[in-house]
């Protein structure tokens, strides 16, 4: 029986990670809240054969929030012992961490200025990211680091950023964009390659980029409009923050600031060769489905 201490488990990634290693028989899973700094599920013994932490400060934290590093070292001071009792650990970052914005194609190895470029949620991600390897190398752990890119998918009732940012597009009649690209993975092929790692019980000490597709933000759309009739036109980005104050009032679909950060940058992700079960049709088709009962 593996023994699996699973952190940040009422998340989008981490409640799809929990329903995939539950399912394996092989697998006892005991889920840490660290808002709550407890466990969920009942524990005997603290000691782990693999941590998964998937936890964040996002999306409950305001990026205006100055007290948004201090609750982030609480969580990380709260995981600590838990990390140090497991024997293998696979941690979730950012991608937004992971490139260059002057290279077209994005990797693992790529550097980044994330104090100049990302968000407060991203910053925290690298910033975990960077104590984490070291903890690893320190402690001789064995690791892996997985940064998804866009994802969307079904199951996520609260409404994560990226699944408003799709049902903004499908309830949208005329659509204002940037002609950027848009790397898209589905939460549920990040579970499905996650639990091939589990069962493999081997972590080869890197950093993986997830994503399953690449596509042109105007593809996208066409995607999630699919059968609707729609107007899109794409404009500068410099303009659209402007144009979205003026056209607010008339319900015209247009990106947060937030969101516009998040793509503008044209990112084309470095394709993996990983293990998935849904294409990017699949996905949307779903996607689409599900937000349409919520």
């Amino acid at each position: 029986m593996k023994r699996i201490c699973l952190i940040g488990g009422n998340g989008f990634i981490g409640k799809n990670i929990y329903q995939a290693l539950i399912a394996d028989k092989n697998n006892q899973i005991f889920r840490f809240s660290s808002r709550e700094n407890k466990f969920i599920d009942k524990v005997d013994q603290k000691n782990f054969d693999l941590l998964v932490f998937c936890a964040g400060i996002h999306p409950n934290a305001d990026e205006n929030d100055k007290d948004i590093f201090v609750k982030n070292k609480r969580i990380l001071k709260n995981c600590i012992y838990l990390f140090k009792n497991s024997q293998n650990i696979i941690f979730f970052s950012s991608f937004k961490t992971c490139f260059d914005i002057n290279k077209k194609k994005i990797e693992a190895s790529n550097k980044y200025d994330f104090y100049k470029f990302d968000s407060s949620y991203g910053k925290t991600k690298i910033i975990n990211e960077k104590i984490f390897l070291k903890f690893c190398k320190t402690h001789k752990k064995k690791y892996l680091i997985l940064a998804p890119t866009h994802v969307i998918g079904p199951n996520d009732k609260k409404l994560t950023p990226n699944n408003k940012f799709f049902k903004n597009f499908l309830d949208k009649t005329f659509i204002l964009f940037p002609n950027v690209n848009i790397p898209i993975i589905d939460v549920r092929n990040i579970s499905y390659y996650l639990t091939n790692i589990v069962s493999k019980n081997s972590l080869p000490n890197k950093k993986i980029i997830l994503n399953d597709k690449n596509l042109k933000l105007k593809n996208y759309l066409s995607l999630i409009k699919e059968k609707n009739f729609f107007f899109a036109l794409a404009i500068n980005t410099y303009l659209i923050l402007i144009v979205s104050k003026i056209l607010f009032l008339f319900k015209i679909c247009m990106l947060s600031k937030s969101r516009l950060k998040y793509i503008e940058m044209d990112p084309i992700v470095k394709s993996n060769n990983y293990l998935k079960k849904y294409n990017i049709y699949q996905t949307i088709k779903d996607t689409k489905e599900f937000l349409s009962k919520i």
